[in-house]
């Protein structure tokens, strides 16, 4: 593989997980203002509601977390093309 092809990758790797990091990071913070706000709420009425709350709050996160994957994804495209499509594939 030759050293420019690698130095591409390395970047893309490192661009993908520094804005999935902020991504996970945004969605803590989204998560946490719903169920502030109210706009999401957790039925704690009986000891079963009490027992699924790490659960709601986890798909709740993992939905958030969705939302936000398309973004992620038109932003790696584009970096990818930023890099060069042909500097990528040289393998």
């Amino acid at each position: 593989m030759p050293q420019a092809t690698l130095q591409a990758w390395l970047s893309l790797y490192a661009a993908v997980g520094v804005m999935v990091a902020m991504c996970a990071i945004l969605t803590v913070i989204k998560t946490a203002h719903d169920y502030r706000s109210g706009t999401s709420k957790l039925p704690t009425a009986t000891v079963l509601d009490k027992m699924l709350v790490a659960p709601r709050l986890w798909v709740r996160w993992q939905i958030n977390y969705l939302l936000g994957a398309p973004a992620i994804l038109g932003i790696a495209i584009y970096y990818a093309h930023y890099l060069g499509f042909g500097t990528l594939v040289d393998v």
